[in-house]
Protein backbone atom coordinates (compact mmCIF):
# COMPACT_ATOMS: atom_id res chain seq x y z
CA UNK A 1 0.00 0.00 0.00
CA UNK A 2 1.47 3.35 -0.99
CA UNK A 3 1.75 6.50 1.06
CA UNK A 4 -1.12 8.23 -0.76
CA UNK A 5 -3.40 5.24 -0.34
CA UNK A 6 -2.67 4.92 3.37
CA UNK A 7 -3.16 8.66 3.87
CA UNK A 8 -6.49 8.49 2.02
CA UNK A 9 -7.75 5.59 4.15
CA UNK A 10 -6.69 7.31 7.36
CA UNK A 11 -8.03 10.73 6.34
CA UNK A 12 -4.77 12.67 6.47
CA UNK A 13 -2.71 14.31 3.76
CA UNK A 14 0.15 12.41 2.10
CA UNK A 15 2.48 15.28 3.03
CA UNK A 16 1.56 14.97 6.70
CA UNK A 17 2.08 11.20 6.58
CA UNK A 18 5.48 11.73 4.96
CA UNK A 19 6.38 14.21 7.71
CA UNK A 20 5.32 11.65 10.33
CA UNK A 21 7.48 8.98 8.73
CA UNK A 22 10.45 11.33 8.70
CA UNK A 23 9.81 12.51 12.28
CA UNK A 24 9.38 16.14 11.16
CA UNK A 25 6.17 16.52 13.18
CA UNK A 26 5.05 15.23 16.59
CA UNK A 27 3.10 11.95 16.74
CA UNK A 28 -0.54 12.20 15.64
CA UNK A 29 -3.60 11.83 17.83
CA UNK A 30 -4.62 8.48 19.22
CA UNK A 31 -7.50 8.33 16.72
CA UNK A 32 -5.16 8.75 13.75
CA UNK A 33 -2.85 6.09 15.17
CA UNK A 34 -5.76 3.67 15.61
CA UNK A 35 -6.92 4.37 12.05
CA UNK A 36 -3.38 3.74 10.77
CA UNK A 37 -3.13 0.46 12.68
CA UNK A 38 -6.44 -0.72 11.24
CA UNK A 39 -5.52 0.35 7.71
CA UNK A 40 -2.11 -1.30 7.86
CA UNK A 41 -3.32 -4.38 9.72
CA UNK A 42 -0.78 -3.95 12.50
CA UNK A 43 -1.04 -4.13 16.27
CA UNK A 44 -2.44 -0.88 17.61
CA UNK A 45 -0.50 -1.31 20.83
CA UNK A 46 2.82 -1.22 19.00
CA UNK A 47 1.95 1.98 17.14
CA UNK A 48 0.60 3.66 20.27
CA UNK A 49 3.72 2.66 22.19
CA UNK A 50 6.00 3.99 19.44
CA UNK A 51 4.15 7.32 19.63
CA UNK A 52 4.16 7.35 23.47
CA UNK A 53 0.37 7.45 23.45
CA UNK A 54 -2.17 5.62 25.61
CA UNK A 55 -4.90 3.47 24.10
CA UNK A 56 -8.21 5.36 24.52
CA UNK A 57 -9.80 2.13 25.80
CA UNK A 58 -7.32 2.11 28.68
CA UNK A 59 -7.85 5.78 29.43
CA UNK A 60 -11.60 5.16 29.57
CA UNK A 61 -11.14 2.13 31.86
CA UNK A 62 -8.92 4.07 34.27
CA UNK A 63 -11.41 6.95 34.27
CA UNK A 64 -14.25 4.56 35.17
CA UNK A 65 -12.24 2.57 37.74
CA UNK A 66 -10.78 5.00 40.30
CA UNK A 67 -8.84 2.20 42.00
CA UNK A 68 -7.04 1.47 38.74
CA UNK A 69 -5.78 5.05 38.73
CA UNK A 70 -4.81 4.73 42.41
CA UNK A 71 -2.90 1.54 41.66
CA UNK A 72 -1.03 3.17 38.78
CA UNK A 73 -0.13 6.12 40.98
CA UNK A 74 1.21 3.73 43.61
CA UNK A 75 3.18 1.80 40.97
CA UNK A 76 4.71 5.05 39.73
CA UNK A 77 5.58 6.15 43.27
CA UNK A 78 7.16 2.75 43.95
CA UNK A 79 9.10 2.95 40.70
CA UNK A 80 7.75 -0.21 39.07
CA UNK A 81 9.90 -1.35 36.15
CA UNK A 82 9.68 -4.12 33.53
CA UNK A 83 10.60 -6.93 35.90
CA UNK A 84 8.03 -5.77 38.43
CA UNK A 85 5.28 -5.70 35.81
CA UNK A 86 6.27 -9.19 34.62
CA UNK A 87 6.05 -10.53 38.17
CA UNK A 88 2.74 -8.78 38.75
CA UNK A 89 1.33 -10.23 35.52
CA UNK A 90 2.39 -13.74 36.58
CA UNK A 91 0.82 -13.23 40.00
CA UNK A 92 -2.47 -12.07 38.50
CA UNK A 93 -2.56 -15.14 36.24
CA UNK A 94 -1.79 -17.50 39.13
CA UNK A 95 -4.45 -15.92 41.32
CA UNK A 96 -6.91 -15.87 38.40
CA UNK A 97 -7.92 -12.30 39.15
CA UNK A 98 -10.38 -10.59 36.87
CA UNK A 99 -13.36 -12.07 35.11
CA UNK A 100 -14.96 -15.13 36.64
CA UNK A 101 -13.36 -18.20 35.21
CA UNK A 102 -14.93 -21.61 34.78
CA UNK A 103 -13.59 -23.96 37.40
CA UNK A 104 -12.23 -27.17 35.94
CA UNK A 105 -13.04 -30.27 38.00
Amino acid sequence: MGLREVAGHVGISPGYLSDLENEKVPPPSEKVILDMAFTLGVDKGELLKAASKVDPELSEYVAQEPRAADFLRMAKKQGYRNGDWDKLTQLVKIMELGKDKEKKP
